[in-house]
């Protein structure tokens, strides 16, 4: 199995699409995020910048490159050939994939990833901002809920499409 990098770029485009859902003034937008977040009037409404767009775009990119790496198994047998295709395709990486390649490509085993990434890196790191940072509970609960969402959804479409077999 391969990146399937279309599918992979495609997934980094679900935060974005997500927060405007999440994010939208009747949900937990408009004022109700600027008071969550401490943030002035002023500030909120001020549009953001193209250059802050894109920067969002290539750290998404880098969340939907590792969600591949921890859902999709077999990136490892692909890393240990040095990303050398042609090497899947013989020996011990060839049998290896054919016994256990794509037995987890499936909507469940990227819920349990979405799942697995948020309690090991979103909670954590969301939990050192809400401490030292003192932002309120209803912010934590709001972005892990953000983030959770958000992971799942690029787990499951990672898990179904995100690797090309050899």
């Amino acid at each position: 199995m391969t990146p399937n990098f279309i599918v992979i770029l495609a997934a980094a485009l679900i935060p974005f699409v997500f927060a405007y859902i999440w994010f939208h003034k009747s949900v937990f937008g408009g004022d109700k995020w600027a008071k969550m977040a401490d943030m002035s009037a002023e500030k909120a409404a001020s549009p953001v910048k193209p250059l802050m767009l894109f920067l969002s775009l290539f750290l998404n990119a880098l969340i939907s490159f590792g969600i591949y790496n921890f859902t999709i198994h077999e990136s490892g047998v692909f890393g240990m050939l040095g990303g050398d295709a042609e090497l899947m395709k013989t020996g011990t990486a060839a049998a290896f994939l054919a016994e256990y390649g794509g037995l987890y490509h499936t909507a469940q085993h990227g819920l349990a990833h979405g799942f697995a990434a948020t309690l090991m890196f979103v909670l954590p790191v969301l939990g050192y901002v809400v401490i030292f940072e003192k932002k309120s509970a209803k912010y934590f609960w709001v972005y892990l809920g953000y983030w959770y969402i958000s992971l799942t959804l690029m787990s499951v479409v990672i898990s179904l499409w995100g690797a090309t077999p050899v």
